[in-house]
């Protein structure tokens, strides 16, 4: 069942948030090149996805990609170090945990094949970044003996 959204509009239900997930899925088989709408499209279902799993199925703030993949790591007795050939190389497993490089699309599939993680789990929120990225900027300004930059001229 492919959603309707005609009429703009969250999802409203299970059978809504399990279409949604199910075409996701769909979308990530194929591997959308970006900026297609196919790609459009998955980002805009994975907004939705985690705007009703925060609400009906919240998980704390500390709920990340990394955790769940650290999670699912240690429930099959596997390491970090068992991620370099599905990331592409241990300094990525690295930035991947840090959070300094989000999963492409190629290393979600990968991580869902391997780790039966449904690929929802895996996508960042889009706005999540820049809210981190902001808050580390404040706390930096406001570290003790942080010292601030004149511009140029």
């Amino acid at each position: 069942m492919r959603l309707d959204f005609s009429e703009p509009h969250v999802l409203r239900n299970q059978a809504e948030y399990d279409a949604a997930v199910a075409e996701v899925d769909e979308l990530l088989e194929r591997d959308p090149a970006e900026g297609s709408r196919e790609a459009d499209r998955l980002r805009f279902l994975s907004v939705l996805i985690g705007a009703y799993d925060d609400e009906h199925y919240p998980m704390g703030e500390t709920s990340t990609p990394q955790t769940v993949v650290a999670f699912m790591l240690e429930q099959q007795g596997m390491t970090r170090a068992d991620l370099t050939p599905i990331l592409g190389g241990r300094s990525r497993v690295s930035e991947f945990f840090s959070g300094k490089r989000r999963l492409s699309v190629p290393q979600m599939q990968k991580i869902r094949d391997v780790l039966h993680i449904p690929a929802d789990l895996l996508m960042d929120s889009p706005g999540l970044a820049k809210k981190v990225s902001r808050r580390k900027r404040r706390e930096a300004r406001l570290r003790p003996g942080a010292t601030r930059r004149s511009p140029r001229t």
